[in-house]
């Protein structure tokens, strides 16, 4: 600055503190950015599949850990117009991986008021634009229980898989120690969790009493209008089972011969076909319907039954990873089988073709006739990737 310069300011000051009758503005503190924590390479490879328990195999598992700091404690109730939330990738251990969530806190004091409405709430998970958003309600005094509502851009479900083990390492790893136990509660009942620090992974035991292989298949024609190109020449069955894991979450489940070149062909926006024709038992009219394609990698004789998988649905497009879909599957499999009384290990990868690869394990035990299941466990990990606040509308 010159002279002249300095001389223009000058009287601009004093004439700003004349006609305000105020201290004149002063220049901001000097501000530097600190130093980044250094920052460790993430894992790699796929998920590890060696028990951890005496009582349970975990599949899934992966080496690593999210750390204390990367996870938020819930906001309480001091402002009942903003909410904290979290983003995590989940079914992976490296960011950017595996399917993206939404986990947003909602404090004690708007669980039950007329600001967070299922309007706004639907609207905040078409906001974040991910397939899922899970909303965590704080837990009564004493209890570790948490209920949980998910939502995806378009409705409510009942229970979805990627959430569900997405808020059980995020719950886990807000205390110090991790939490080992800890229950939630959503619209399909309640859901026993099991954190294993070790491998960073949770387990979650599935509701099931609901799983239903409906009557009616889907005749091949009506998949191929999804996927002409892909699959004109290479359906592996000319008809195609319809599994709901619980009432109102549903999935045709096609088989393809191989990865190579089939599941890859695959069109990201294939799932156009007319679903009002797909039939479900009575009772079961409504329901959230994916396609989920799939191809066994593994050989017969494998104690852990290998797949990859793709998942489209009309709402969603191409899903990185749906436990839910998984979950069916294997339950359709492991009946198909019928050995009584058997523990089928599933490893399911998935997100692979849309650069987000995810590491899905199932563990289905059928019962004593091998025509039921008796119990039904989901597990993978989870690594958290932002955290930030938001700002309600104004009531």
């Amino acid at each position: 600055m010159n002279a002249y310069e300095e001389r223009l300011q000058k009287i601009a000051v004093e004439r700003y503190i004349r006609e305000s009758g105020m201290n004149p503005p002063t220049a901001p503190p000097s501000y530097s950015a600190p130093t980044p924590p250094p920052t460790s390479s993430p894992p790699q490879g796929p998920a590890a599949q060696n028990a951890i328990s005496s009582d349970a195999h975990v599949p899934g598992a992966q080496n690593g850990s999210l750390s204390n700091s990367q996870v938020p404690a819930a906001q309480n109730g001091s402002s009942s117009k903003s909410l904290s939330f979290s983003t995590l990738d989940v079914f992976t251990l490296e960011k950017f991986r595996g399917n993206q969530l939404a986990v947003v806190h909602v404090p004690s004091s708007l669980s039950d008021s007329d600001v967070l409405t299922q309007e706004i709430k639907q609207n905040i998970a078409r906001e974040f634009n991910f397939s899922e958003t899970v909303f965590i309600h704080e837990p009564v005094s004493g209890s570790q229980d948490h209920r949980i509502e998910i939502f995806t851009v378009k409705e409510e479900l009942p229970i979805a898989g990627h959430p569900v083990i997405g808020t059980l390492n995020y719950l886990a790893q807000r205390v110090d120690p991790p939490l080992n136990r800890l229950t939630l509660l959503c619209k399909a009942g309640l859901i026993r969790g099991r954190y294993h620090q070790k491998e960073s992974v949770s387990q979650a035991e599935i509701p099931h009493q609901d799983l239903r292989i409906h009557e009616e298949l889907v005749p091949s024609g009506l998949m191929l209008s999804s996927q002409p190109h892909a699959l004109q020449n290479i359906l592996a069955l000319d008809f195609f089972p319809v599994v709901s894991i619980v009432k109102g979450l549903s999935f045709v489940l096609i088989s393809v011969p191989s990865v190579h070149p089939y599941l890859e062909m695959l069109e990201p926006t294939g799932f156009n076909f007319d679903a009002s024709k797909i039939k479900f038992d009575e009772g079961w009219e409504k329901s959230f319907l994916g396609a989920y394609f799939y191809t066994k990698t593994s050989h017969p004789q494998q104690a852990m039954i290998s797949i990859k998988a793709r998942m489209f649905e009309r709402s969603v497009g191409e899903d990185a990873a749906t436990g839910s879909a998984a979950s069916a599957l294997a339950c359709f499999l492991a009946l198909k089988d019928g050995n009584p009384g058997k523990c089928y290990r599933f490893n399911i990868q998935q997100g692979i073709e849309m650069g987000r690869p995810s590491d899905i394990g199932v563990n289905v035990e059928l019962n004593s006739s091998g025509k039921g299941v008796s119990s039904l466990v989901l597990a993978g990990s989870a690594v958290v990737v932002t955290q930030g606040t938001m700002t309600l509308p104004k009531s």
